[in-house]
């Protein structure tokens, strides 16, 4: 994601760039479940975004188009949340609590990244060197005059169809 992306290194990976803005949180998870239709087993989505800019919100998008029954809440205080559809399990870490990389690595990121779940990590920027570097990037920010609306940065190792 370039300079707007701490945990991404520029020249490990080619990226396609987009940003989009959303105009409400039902805007936000349509995004969120119109990506989630081209993710693949194995996908991690590494997010930053400052508190109640559209993280947790995207992430109840990608959940239902997996047909994920419970409502998915951010693991602040749990750290991991795992959800189980019958396709595809979804693993949503929230790194805000921790203090770097290696307290991610200790909780065994790595049996998650190989288990073929997607693997939802928010405040990315905070475990930076325990993110892949052919992760999917999401920088979300408050449209500036608009209360409702999200503008979202997404570097994507991948052409995504939006």
């Amino acid at each position: 994601m370039g300079n707007d992306n701490p945990y991404f290194t520029p020249g490990t990976q080619m990226m396609h760039r987009y940003h989009l803005t959303t105009q409400s949180s039902d805007e936000t998870r349509e995004l969120a479940q119109k990506i989630a239709a081209q993710l693949k087993p194995g996908d991690v989505l590494a997010m930053i975004g400052d508190l109640a800019s559209g993280k947790t919100t995207f992430t109840q998008g990608i959940t239902t188009y997996f047909d994920i029954l419970e409502y998915a809440l951010s693991p602040t205080f749990t750290y991991i949340n795992e959800y189980h559809a019958s396709n595809q399990d979804i693993i949503h870490i929230d790194a805000y609590r921790l203090n770097s990389g290696k307290d991610l690595i200790s909780m065994g990121i790595w049996d998650y990244y190989d288990s073929g779940a997607i693997v939802i990590i928010e405040w990315a920027d905070i475990v930076a060197e325990a993110i892949p570097s052919d992760a999917i990037g999401f920088n979300f920010k408050h449209a500036k005059n608009d209360n409702n609306g999200r503008e979202i940065l997404i570097d994507s190792p991948r052409v995504l169809d939006l």
